[in-house]
C-alpha cells in the first residue's frame, strides 16, 4: 500500500549493538542474534515494549520464529493510553483487530483473518503498513489482511511484541515514514478485497464463531447505525448516573488498586519507619542479585557496557532463574530474608498492602446490601432493561446470530 520514505528505527539485535530503547527484563534474553521469549514466568503473556516511539502514517517489518509453546504472538500499537491496532500472529492463522476506545466510542472489531501455512521452528518477514485509515499486514503475495477502521488513522506512541508463552524469536525489526499510497492502490486494494471476502474462514467451534460475529456487528452498528448508538448512550447514561451516585457499589478493580497505591504512598511520605523498613526489603532483594551475580561475575561488565541498559538484568535473571531451578540453598535463603522483612512491612502496615481481591469482596458486600434498597433496585432494572434493548436490536439486526448462539450453548452443554 505504501511507498517507504526515511527508515526511522532499526535493531536486528546484534549484543554489541542492540537499542537501549527496548524494555525488557529476564523474561526476554539477547539468544543467537534474536530476541526470544524465555522460561521464565512460563505460563505468563510478556511483553517487550520499544520507548517513546512516534510513528503515524508508516511501515512496519519484523522477522518472526514460532517455536517453543508460544502460539499467539502480536505486534500491538497505541496512542492516547488506548491501542489502535494488534497485528495477530498464530501457528495456523494471522489476524487484525481493533480494540475498544470508550473516548472515541470505539469497540472491538476483527479487520480481517488469513488461514497460512504452519512453519514452526522456521523464520518468516511480517510486514504491516498503515496509512490514514487502512492497514494492510502480509507474509506474502497470498498472505495478507486488510484493514480499514478510524482508531488506525492516530499517532503511534505504543508499540510493543506480545508473547502468549515462551519460545518465539523476532529479530529484524524496521520501521519505515510512509510517504505516500501507490498510485495503482485503488485496484490492488480491490484484488485483497475480493480475494479476502473470498478466503475460506479459520476453523473455530460454534462458540468462537458467535462472539466474533457478534463482535464485529456490534462494531459495524457502532460505526453507522445512529439509533444502535442511541441505544449505547441510553445505557451508557443510566449507568453511570448509577455508579455515581453509588460510587462504593460500582467502584472498579483498577480504581481500588489506585486507591491502595496512594494510601500506601502517602504513609511513605509521612511515616519514616515505612521508608526504613522499605529500605531493609530492598537491602535484602539487592543481597540476592549480588550473590546471583557471585555466580557469574563475568556478567558485571554488561552493567557498564553502555550499549544495552536491558542485557543485564535479562542475563542475571536467568542466571537467578537457573540456580532457583538448582534448588541452590543460599539463594532460597536470601529469598526467604526478602519474604521475611517484606512481611514485616506489611504486618506493621496492612492498610498499604491491602489486597485487591479483598476491597473487591468488600465492594461487592456493599452491592449486596443494596438489594433491599427500592430505589437502588429500580434504578439497576432500568440498566438491566436498558442492555437487553441493545441485544435485542444486535439479535435483529442479524437473525442469524440467535441460530449460532443456540449452537453455541448446545456444544457446552454437551461437553459437560
Amino acid at each position: 500500500m505504501c511507498i517507504p520514505g526515511d527508515l526511522i528505527f532499526a535493531d536486528d539485535f546484534d549484543p554489541a549493538t542492540v537499542s537501549n530503547r527496548w524494555w525488557f527484563k529476564a523474561e526476554f534474553a539477547l539468544r543467537d542474534g534474536a530476541l526470544l521469549r524465555t522460561d521464565v514466568d512460563p505460563t505468563e503473556t510478556k511483553r517487550v515494549f520499544l520507548k517513546d516511539p512516534s510513528f503515524h502514517n508508516t511501515i512496519i517489518q519484523f522477522d518472526f520464529k514460532l517455536s517453543g509453546q508460544t502460539t499467539d504472538l502480536r505486534l500491538v500499537t497505541g496512542s492516547g493510553g488506548h491501542y489502535n491496532s494488534v497485528t495477530q500472529i498464530h501457528p495456523d492463522y494471522f489476524q487484525i483487530t481493533t480494540p475498544v476506545d470508550h473516548d472515541a466510542g470505539f469497540v472491538p472489531a476483527q479487520l480481517g483473518e488469513c488461514t497460512r501455512e504452519p512453519r514452526p521452528d522456521q523464520w518468516q518477514t511480517m510486514t504491516v503498513e498503515y496509512w490514514g485509515d487502512e492497514i494492510v499486514a502480509h507474509l506474502s503475495d497470498n498472505e495478507c489482511v486488510l484493514g480499514q477502521h478510524p482508531i488506525i488513522d492516530r499517532t503511534r506512541q505504543y508499540f510493543a511484541f506480545q508473547f502468549d508463552l515462551p519460545g518465539a524469536s523476532i529479530d529484524n525489526v524496521r520501521v519505515w515514514n510512509a510517504t505516500g499510497k501507490r498510485g495503482d492502490w485503488t485496484e490492488i486494494r480491490k484484488k485483497l478485497a475480493m480475494a479476502q471476502g473470498n478466503r475460506e474462514p479459520v476453523r473455530r467451534n460454534p462458540a468462537e464463531r458467535y462472539k466474533l460475529k457478534y463482535m464485529n456487528l456490534k462494531s459495524r452498528l457502532t460505526l453507522n447505525d445512529p439509533t444502535y448508538r442511541d441505544l449505547v448512550a441510553r445505557h451508557e447514561k443510566l449507568e453511570a448516573a448509577l455508579h455515581a451516585d453509588y460510587p462504593e457499589a460500582f467502584i472498579t478493580h483498577k480504581q481500588l488498586g489506585k486507591l491502595i497505591a496512594k494510601k500506601k504512598q502517602h504513609i511513605k511520605e509521612t511515616d519514616p519507619d515505612f521508608k526504613i523498613m522499605e529500605t531493609q526489603v530492598h537491602k535484602a532483594s539487592h543481597a540476592e542479585d549480588d550473590y546471583v551475580l557471585s555466580t557469574k561475575p563475568e556478567l558485571a561488565r554488561l552493567k557498564k557496557d553502555g550499549v544495552s541498559k536491558n542485557r543485564f538484568p535479562s542475563e542475571l535473571g536467568q542466571i537467578r532463574a537457573q540456580l532457583k531451578a538448582a534448588n541452590d540453598k543460599q539463594l532460597a535463603a536470601l529469598v526467604a530474608e526478602t519474604a521475611r522483612r517484606q512481611a514485616q512491612l506489611e504486618a506493621r502496615y496492612p492498610e498499604a498492602f491491602q489486597s485487591v481481591d479483598a476491597a473487591v469482596e468488600k465492594r461487592n458486600a456493599i452491592r449486596k446490601s443494596l438489594n433491599h434498597d427500592p430505589e437502588f433496585q429500580a434504578r439497576n432494572r432500568a440498566v438491566v432493561d436498558a442492555g437487553k434493548a441493545i441485544k435485542e436490536y444486535i439479535d435483529k439486526a442479524d437473525p442469524s446470530l440467535a441460530k449460532l448462539e443456540a449452537e453455541a450453548k448446545a456444544k457446552a452443554y454437551e461437553s459437560k
